[in-house]
């Protein structure tokens, strides 16, 4: 299998998880991508690795646009995307089984690393025989396999708590719990990393359930640790002034504080960015909406090539925002490094007095976009 098959296998798997997604380890399964199966090989399944991927993606494809934040920690929207969602997921399951058939150590890798993604999010969205098996598994006598199970159930209870501080409390001794009993799993420490980025009823949680994963004795714990100061630089901006400036695409420069008394929803992103194309739909749509009552959007785009860049934007000309590029550093916008972003998508929401009032917005800017619009300036 090719690097770039790997990586692609892994994007829908991050497109799935939202912002789980770009900032579970830092890792990706390109690191370690495994070659193609031969086929004519004793003890190869008939059909190589590559194809089975291939119709993995496909599979999961009608779920891309689907999944974001907003909707696994929103009851409402969780059981209106269930009845479509939960047979695509169990389907997928199937090539995920045919992986762990293949004689590619790799393949199993990749069945290990998304299965327990797939687990969550079918138990986030109600699927009961699903939960039932892995509570089997949280008690059975295969320890990885326990430990992986019982951190999806927790980070599963910590998504359908609903920000419910107390019950997450207790959520957080229940996850050094599960620290101290596999210090050493990386599983682990991705879930309980990850939890910090979905659903936290209070910033102090989702650090103190991140910090619990940097405390492990994992190959992952210790990039843990430099993702939680970025995230604590990044969550620092929040309630202060914030003027970004920047060239755009035509080379001309660019500051938000041109858009005085507007309410303005930052995106970083990019088009090699799975999630960020999945998130742009919802994007588009509060600008079509809001734009005429006082909303401007401004993209920060960390694309590699500029021409990637304009067919996309000559493309998708119901995106008319400015871009802000830099041909210096293509790959990953200096603002996207100043603000201590180290995923995308992630969107900023400033308010009409130039105030930082989301780091996060990603989650909920449909929710907060109207509140801050009828703010005085």
């Amino acid at each position: 299998m090719t690097a770039q098959r790997v990586a692609r296998g892994k994007a829908i798997f991050l497109a799935l998880s939202a912002c789980i997604c770009c900032l579970l380890c830092g890792r990706t399964l390109a690191q370690e991508a495994p070659k193609p199966a031969d086929p004519h090989v004793a003890g190869n399944p008939v059909r190589s690795v590559q194809d089975i991927m291939t119709d993995f993606e496909k599979s999961m494809q009608p779920l891309q646009s689907m999944f974001s934040p907003a909707v696994l920690t929103d009851a409402a929207k969780r059981k209106e995307l269930a009845p479509k969602a939960i047979p695509v997921l169990k389907d997928s399951m199937k090539f995920l089984a045919e992986l762990r058939q293949s004689s590619d150590r790799q393949a199993k890798m990749i069945a290990d690393q998304i299965e327990p993604q797939l687990n969550l999010f079918l138990v986030v969205l109600g699927d009961d025989a699903t939960k039932q098996k892995l509570e089997k598994q949280s008690k059975g006598t295969d320890r990885d396999e326990a430990a992986t199970a019982r951190g999806a159930l927790l980070m599963s209870s910590w998504i359908l708590a609903d920000k419910d501080a107390e019950k997450q409390k207790q959520m957080v001794e229940d996850a050094k719990q599960l620290a101290k009993d596999n210090p050493k799993s990386d599983q682990v420490t991705q879930l309980l990393f990850a939890m910090g980025h979905l659903g936290a009823a209070t910033p102090e949680l989702a650090d103190s359930v991140q910090e619990v994963a940097a405390s492990m004795e994992s190959e992952s714990a210790a990039q843990m640790k430099e993702q939680i100061e970025s995230s604590r630089k990044l969550r620092s901006l929040e309630n202060k002034p914030l003027n970004i400036e920047g060239l755009k695409t035509d080379g001309k420069a660019f500051a938000t504080a041109d858009w005085k008394g507007k309410v303005i929803l930052v995106d970083f992103w990019a088009t090699w960015c799975g999630p960020c194309l999945a998130e742009l739909p919802r994007v588009k749509k509060a600008y079509a909406d809001f734009h005429d009552k006082g909303l401007e959007v401004l993209g920060v785009s960390c694309d590699r090539e500029p021409q990637a860049l304009q067919k996309f934007l000559a493309d998708n000309k119901d995106m008319p925002w400015p871009q802000l590029f830099d041909p210096k550093t293509a790959g990953w916008h200096p603002l996207a490094t100043q603000y201590g972003i180290k995923g995308i998508p992630t969107m900023f929401l400033i308010d009409k007095k130039g105030i930082v009032r989301s780091v996060t917005a990603r989650e909920n800017f449909e929710e907060m976009i109207p509140k801050l619009l009828e703010e005085k300036s």
